[in-house]
């Protein structure tokens, strides 16, 4: 199988918060698919460079309400991540994993989502996405 891999931000956010949202996001997927990660590569002069991402990562943009019906539409997807507005509110990780279990995802706001899979199921959720500016 071919997979594809985008992660999709609100398309609102100012840069360094969409920089900061799509590192966690790429964090995450090394986290949940390490095999998408490449293998240490020395350098000529023997310095030894950590492995990167084996895959493109485009980052894609969408208006804010449209990211909840994205995240849905890729419930058949292997991968699909989510990074709600309660992670920035939050002041530490267990104030955010309780603003997410007191909410409903349908009242949640996500700020970007990340989406992983065949490329064709992928394409059909986002293809038509413009890239981050």
């Amino acid at each position: 199988m071919s997979i594809k891999t985008v992660i999709v931000l609100a398309n609102h956010l100012p840069t360094g918060l969409a920089a900061n949202f799509a590192a966690v996001l790429g964090m995450s997927l090394g986290k949940h698919s390490p095999d998408l990660v490449g293998s240490d590569t020395a350098s000529a002069d023997g310095i030894l460079l950590k492995g990167i991402t084996t895959v493109p990562l485009p980052i894609l943009s969408a208006p804010e309400s449209d990211l909840l019906g994205l995240f849905y539409a890729a419930e058949a997807l292997p991968l699909r991540f989510a990074y709600m507005r309660a992670a920035f509110e939050a002041s530490d990780y267990a104030d955010y994993t309780l603003l997410i279990n007191s909410t409903s995802l349908e009242e949640q706001v996500p700020q970007g989502i990340l989406l992983a899979g065949p490329r064709r199921a992928v394409d059909r959720i986002c293809g038509q996405l413009p890239l981050l500016r």
